[in-house]
């Protein structure tokens, strides 16, 4: 698992991981750690008329734009930004 952050990112209205200088894709369905305070919980990213998170398959999260998140993902399951695919 490798941490990074969840960044939305504004002109493409979508939500990003970054770990280092290196972005990735996150879609709808994707499963992630997400940090909140001290204590990661199992979250899959969800959209509605918000993006939000449902955290240990109980809890939803509504997830603002303007805030950045901690998060742990599996970065073989993720794809790079500026993959030539």
């Amino acid at each position: 698992m490798k941490r990074g952050i969840l960044v939305y990112n504004h002109e493409e209205m979508e939500w990003r991981v970054w770990i280092g200088q290196q972005a990735y894709w996150i879609e709808q369905g994707y499963h992630f750690d997400l940090r909140i305070q001290n204590r990661y919980f199992k979250a899959v990213l969800e959209k509605d008329l918000d993006w939000f998170v449902t955290l240990d398959q109980d809890v939803k999260f509504i997830l603002h734009p303007n805030e950045i998140y901690k998060v742990r993902i599996n970065i073989h399951d993720y794809i790079c930004i500026d993959a030539p695919f």
